[in-house]
């Protein structure tokens, strides 16, 4: 599943670089879909197990 880029979110990001659940705080373990773009960019799309939040993190890996 691949939300809208407008869904994205900077999150806090707890111990070992894990997101938490922007709606329960939840820790999530395992992204459940990532894409990789040529421009360095990694998309995460998330579920939180504890709510059913669904989200999407963006990280680049290098600068453009």
């Amino acid at each position: 599943m691949t939300l809208p880029a407008a869904h994205e979110t900077s999150l806090p990001i707890q111990q070992f670089g894990r997101p938490n659940c922007p709606r329960c705080g939840g820790v999530l373990l395992v992204a459940e879909e990532s894409e990789f773009n040529p421009h360095g960019r990694i998309r995460h799309s998330w579920s939180c197990d504890d709510c059913g939040h669904k989200f999407v993190t963006s990280i680049t890996l290098w600068p453009r």
